[in-house]
């Protein structure tokens, strides 16, 4: 990994946008492009392009008698124009490639106009996938074909500087030249529910504590929290349960800072027979959804967290005191 960087690290000048690759399948080279963060186009951009590039690790020497389509930085440049055919810019109605954004598409049904190099391009993919060096893919920029320096600006009028070089790049090999190196050793609590959870460690080490009610009368009592958090209690003798109040926070940080890092309805949970409650994304898809009001939202869809952005949330649910229907919705907006 270490041996990669150095090579890499004239990205830093020409990165668009905070872009992740966040799916690739070196068979198919279906590749899925996510964008994590900032805005990278406004509904008045007409013309714009991805520029994405290939290499080889460790480099080849003269690279360009194989393969013509190479520059003298040693990086194979092709231009993805985002106006053709089956390439979508964003998502929804608002036209804009921006945060909450994922696209997917094929590496070789480049379209045959543009840089010119596709012909080359795709000899790279298919035939060096098979060399004892690595292939790297990464996301040169989005932007002009013109502007190799890096001085140009983006589809927004301004330039987006790539803060994670990490997630904008991926290597393979169809031969075994390359096999990922195993995840460095990083200690620290592991389980995503504990209050001090490393969202980086790898290896527990047994240092995990719990954030929860310390009341033993309260019936979320957790004794093996030592941090202290809401506590529930029983409706007293009489209290009227027909119509609870129903409170959700309009905003939360998952970013393990152990400040506001999760997303609950706040309401008297023992009051409620039927509970559901249903977390959308800007494109109606279910990120979370819970049937009991005492679930919190981690940030999370399955095994990833969702981008930044605001989330649609409905709740419908129905007292033990009472067949009436409560049906409420609202936005929550996730912040990093």
């Amino acid at each position: 990994m270490k041996r990669l960087l150095w090579f890499l690290i004239p990205l830093l000048s020409y990165g668009q946008c905070d872009m992740e690759i966040i799916g690739f399948n070196p068979i198919s080279t279906d590749v899925t492009i996510a964008v994590n963060g900032a805005y990278c186009g406004t509904e008045n951009d007409s013309i714009g392009e991805f520029l994405l590039a290939l290499t080889f690790q460790p480099p080849i020497e003269d690279v360009q008698t194989q393969f013509p389509c190479f520059y003298d930085n040693g990086w194979a440049l092709l231009i993805f124009p985002l106006d053709f055919p089956g390439f979508d810019v964003g998502q929804g109605d608002d036209g804009i490639l921006q945060t909450g954004d994922t696209i997917t598409f094929n590496l070789l049904e480049v379209p045959s106009f543009g840089s010119g190099t596709a012909d080359c391009w795709i000899n790279v993919m298919q035939s060096g996938a098979y060399f004892e060096e690595c292939l790297v893919l990464t996301i040169w920029q989005i932007n002009d074909s013109g502007c190799l320096d890096g001085s140009c600006e983006g589809l927004a009028g301004f330039p987006y500087p790539d803060t994670n070089l990490w997630n904008n790049w991926v290597q393979w090999s169809l031969n075994g030249a390359c096999d990922p190196p195993p995840p460095p050793i990083v200690e620290g609590c592991t389980d995503m529910f504990a209050y001090n959870y490393n969202e980086v460690a790898t290896a527990d080490d047994g240092s995990c504590i719990y954030q929860g009610c310390v009341d033993p009368e309260a019936i979320n009592y957790c004794p093996e929290c030592t941090v202290v958090g809401p506590c529930e209690y029983y409706p007293e003798e009489g209290e009227n349960c027909n119509d609870p109040l129903i409170f959700c926070p309009n905003t939360f940080t998952p970013n393990s800072d152990m400040l506001n890092d999760y997303w609950k309805p706040v309401t008297q949970a023992d009051c409620w027979w039927k509970w559901e409650c249903k977390v959308y994304n800007r494109w109606g898809t279910i990120v979370w959804v819970s049937y009991d009001p005492r679930d919190k939202w981690l940030g999370n869809r399955l095994e990833a967290f969702v981008p930044d952005g605001v989330y649609v949330w409905t709740i419908k649910a129905t007292t033990f005191q009472s067949t009436k229907a409560v049906e409420i919705n609202g936005t929550v907006s996730v912040f990093r």
